[in-house]
């Protein structure tokens, strides 16, 4: 008897072994959104006929998200969320990037008050912002996006990072840190060690008086090559912001760069800053206007005819690195000019001033005006050429006015769910543009999006 009951124990036990187990699931939320813009561009590259040909299309890109969002017990959630962006038939060519087939977005598993009351712990797949974008916010940027899922990559809509995020809230302050893996290299293979990294604290502190908040960072991006050549970028800075008077915010943020930047074998000290200051100010009048103004400086390197960094005998690299940022300076602009040094993210002072109304119930519309400024010449000669936004060459001059752009939009709320919106912007090239590169260009851009 006693054998036939020590069987059946043991059975019981291996039953309860190959039952699955399931999380029990408290509340599951199914949300998403579809966005389909209609976009021209026309002379992106300043000139309106080269060999005959106009720098002008039109094409329609969509981008589709469905997120899932499970609470389950013991203070842990999870969110999941799916996209495809693609320009539209371009599925149709078996090796083009934009396809139909859906990418991870979101993946992360959050966990509140882990072995610790203030500690939340969020693995996985995540957004991750601090402060205005300056510095972390897009893991490619905010002007690329992961493979050209589509050919307006600066519209992506993908910016997640592959991370773990530990947030300790003594509120009002509150402690994030972060690990990222930007890109993993060459995985089980000679063991080489390629990754990029980015690792960092953010500490931010709410007040009570005026509506302010501070903040301070320290985030260090690695990225190690195959030979061991390491570009090392340190950034440390400083955002604040505050409503000295009802609807009147001013906020500022200032940081630095230090490290190391490896160029043709040769290892150069990083010695480079940037800075934001602006307000904006809400009337109480009738159509609700609302006028801003923006300064944002972004130092820059010296450069030779060919356009490449430091090829002109200086010790420290003094170019701002766009890193992970994710801000926009002109719809046009942005696009064009969204590498290092290139003259708006890197290498550039920039002065927005914008102003928007509600003239009717649910219609907003705003102007933006930006005027922009190299931090240091690209060219010493009168004469060069430069290669932009990896592709399009320009013809230059030594001179520090980039150019002007006005950017209008429209932005209707037709239902709760469905939001329709116009934009047009328009870019002249500045004093820095030779007379055969120096023509306007201009995009248009319509957009229907839903959301549930």
């Amino acid at each position: 008897m006693s054998r036939f009951l020590k069987l059946m124990s043991i059975l019981a036990i291996v039953a309860l072994i190959a039952v699955p187990a399931f999380a029990e699931v408290q509340n599951v939320k199914v949300s998403g959104d579809i966005d389909s813009k209609m976009i021209n561009r026309n002379n992106y590259d300043f000139n309106n006929y080269v060999s005959g040909t106009q720098d002008k299309d039109t094409w329609f890109t969509s981008t589709a998200r469905v997120q899932i969002d499970a609470d389950l017990t013991d203070n842990v959630s999870t969110s999941v969320r799916l996209l495809n962006e693609r320009d539209w038939g371009s599925e149709a060519e078996v090796e083009a990037a934009n396809t139909t087939e859906i990418a991870l977005d979101l993946a992360s598993i959050k966990m509140k008050e882990m072995f610790y009351a203030p500690l939340t712990l969020i693995i996985g797949r995540q957004n991750l912002r601090f402060g205005n974008g300056l510095v972390v916010g897009d893991p490619d940027s905010n002007d690329t996006a992961v493979n050209n899922a589509i050919f307006a990559d600066d519209l992506s809509v993908r910016k997640a990072f592959d991370a773990v995020k530990a947030t300790l809230d003594y509120n009002p302050l509150v402690l994030d840190i972060i690990f990222a893996k930007i890109t993993a290299g060459t995985i089980g293979t000679d063991r080489t060690n390629d990754d990029t990294n980015l690792t960092g604290v953010n500490a931010a502190y709410k007040l009570d008086k005026y509506n302010s908040e501070v903040e301070a960072y320290a985030f260090a991006n690695s990225a190690r090559s195959s030979t061991l050549e390491t570009n090392q970028i340190y950034t440390y800075g400083a955002r604040g912001s505050l409503e000295p008077i009802s609807k009147l915010v001013v906020d500022a943020e200032l940081a630095m760069q230090k490290g190391d930047y490896v160029v043709s074998g040769e290892k150069l000290d990083r010695s480079a800053w940037a800075a934001d200051i602006g307000a904006s100010y809400a009337i109480d009048y009738k159509w609700s206007p609302k006028v801003a103004a923006r300064y944002s400086y972004r130092s820059g390197d010296k450069t030779g005819t060919s356009g490449a960094d430091d090829d002109t005998g200086e010790s420290k690299y003094k170019a701002w690195d766009t890193s992970f940022e994710d801000q926009t300076h002109g719809i046009i602009a942005n696009q064009i000019f969204d590498n290092n040094n290139d003259g708006v993210d890197s290498n550039g002072s920039t002065i927005n001033l914008m102003a928007s109304v509600v003239p009717l119930q649910d219609l907003t519309l705003a102007v933006d005006y930006y005027y922009f400024m190299l931090a240091q010449k690209w060219t010493d000669t009168i004469t060069s050429v430069r290669t932009l936004n990896d592709a399009t060459s320009y013809s230059i001059r030594a001179n520090k006015n980039l150019g002007q752009e006005v950017d209008l939009s429209l932005a209707y709320d037709y239902t709760e769910d469905v939001k329709l919106g116009l934009t047009a912007g328009l870019f002249m090239p500045g004093k820095a543009f030779l007379t055969d590169n120096n023509d306007p260009a201009t995009t248009v851009m319509a957009d229907v999006k839903v959301s549930f």
